[in-house]
């Protein structure tokens, strides 16, 4: 195959084995979780600089890692050489159909707000039980952002930029 990752999104990383039938276990942000489970290929990159593109047709969940069989790789000494490989998907088919943008496309953005201009980079994402919290490091210290539609105007993707209306006291003047 190729070695070439360019066009092609970080989601993960082979973290170990599970059982002897091949499943594989895959440790990734809970927000690429639903990109990867969608992906119907897989990229994944050997040590050896080779790139496999496999079909997944089994997933599954187990103590906070995805578990992933692919096509072909049906026994644990096939897939035991893949343990620490990075895992990649094409998102251009899960974007044509309107998904998106997933963590892999917000991470390292740049933060705007509408009144007060630059706030940072988006580092960090995490949910809690009503929705998710952008945490953006920059100027003002660690600021975290409700992400729902009252504090998100939008993501530009060309840009790498996370435009935001963040109301009044959500974050202090300056450090």
């Amino acid at each position: 195959m190729t070695d070439d990752f360019s066009n092609l999104a970080p989601v993960g990383r082979v973290v170990g084995t599970h059982g002897l039938q091949g499943d594989l276990k895959i440790r990734s942000h809970p927000e690429n979780q639903p990109a990867l489970l969608a992906a119907s290929r897989l990229y994944i990159g050997r040590d050896d600089g080779e790139l496999l593109c496999l079909e997944p047709v089994r997933t599954g969940h187990s103590r906070g890692n995805l578990l992933v069989r692919f096509r072909g790789y049906d026994h644990i000494s096939r897939v035991a050489s893949l343990v620490g490989a990075e895992v990649r998907i094409d998102p251009e088919p899960l974007r044509r159909q309107g998904e998106g943008p997933f963590w892999f496309d917000l991470e390292g953005a740049e933060v705007i707000d509408r009144e007060r201009g630059r706030i940072g980079r988006l580092v960090d994402m995490f949910r809690t039980a009503a929705h998710g919290i952008y945490v953006v490091d920059g100027d003002y210290g660690e600021v975290l952002i409700p992400a729902i539609s009252q504090f998100v105007d939008g993501f530009d993707r060309q840009q790498h930029v996370l435009r935001v209306d963040v109301p009044p006291g959500l974050y202090p003047d300056k450090r």
